[in-house]
């Protein structure tokens, strides 16, 4: 995998702990709120971390994220 930048680590730490506690992962919205940047921002920084090997998406569900093995 990939290096991360500072951002994407923080995001991917949220993303883990998120998982971690509730047993499924957050939507944009909530990695926004819960990182201080725009939706946007966040799901890009998302799309870069399925990118480099991070996580696995599945698309047409907002909480459908999964750490990648």
């Amino acid at each position: 995998m990939k290096p991360l930048t500072s951002k994407q680590h923080t995001v991917l730490a949220m993303i883990t702990r998120h998982i971690k506690r509730y047993g499924y992962a957050p939507t944009v919205q909530e990695v926004a709120d819960k990182t201080g940047r725009s939706k946007t921002a966040a799901y890009s920084l998302i799309s870069q971390l399925v990118a480099k090997g991070h996580l696995e998406r599945g698309y047409g569900k907002s909480r459908h994220l999964k750490l990648a093995a």
